[in-house]
């Protein structure tokens, strides 16, 4: 493929074409490094920016600019790093709103052993699992909780009274908090 004979509406079609199959594959089970998706930006903007002779043309706009979707003066080429976040944190969403089958199974029974997934353990288990459950945060930028009994409810990361969580609202609290992923109920009961 040799960017100078196409357009740049193809060249923008193929970038997005390239992404969509094995890289999409990787990017939606592991949290791929900093460094990896430096090397896909710079592939995908030396193929964009082709001319003559394998030469680079003088560019004018920046490729985070390119990047950005049509509605926002861009181009709509898929950013790999936003991409992986997003299609991590669609497992994450997945498994708050308990839609899946045998693998939602495996990963309650596995992972979150009967707790919910704000209080799931951090650190051990499969390579995807780390990567998923590192964009909890992510995930809980936004979105909202429905508080109900409590028990699932971060007191001090959760979005339950009013438009921020308590740990942004309140910093120097949390700092001397005892145990910062208490629940709302046992907040309220201690």
């Amino acid at each position: 493929w040799q960017g100078r004979w196409l357009s740049k509406a193809a060249r923008t079609i193929l970038i997005n074409s390239s992404l969509s199959s094995l890289l999409l594959f990787l990017v939606s089970f592991y949290n791929l490094h900093e460094t990896l998706h430096h090397g896909i930006a710079k592939v995908q903007s030396r193929f964009y920016w082709a001319g003559d002779n394998n030469k680079q043309k003088y560019h004018m706009v920046s490729w985070p600019d390119i990047c950005k979707p049509r509605e926002q003066g861009g181009l709509g080429i898929m950013c790999s790093k936003r991409m992986n976040i997003a299609l991590l944190c669609r497992w994450l969403w997945r498994i708050s709103q308990d839609h899946g089958g045998l693998w939602l199974d495996v990963i309650w029974n596995k992972y979150l052993r009967g707790q919910p997934l704000a209080f799931c353990q951090r650190s051990g288990g499969s390579q995807f699992w780390q990567s998923v459950v590192q964009l909890l945060p992510v995930l809980r930028i936004g979105t909202s909780i429905s508080v109900g009994s409590g028990t699932t409810t971060l007191f001090w990361f959760d979005r339950w009274a009013g438009d921020t969580p308590f740990t942004a609202r309140f910093p120097d609290l949390f700092s001397i908090a005892v145990d910062p992923l208490i629940s709302v109920e046992r907040a309220l009961i201690d």
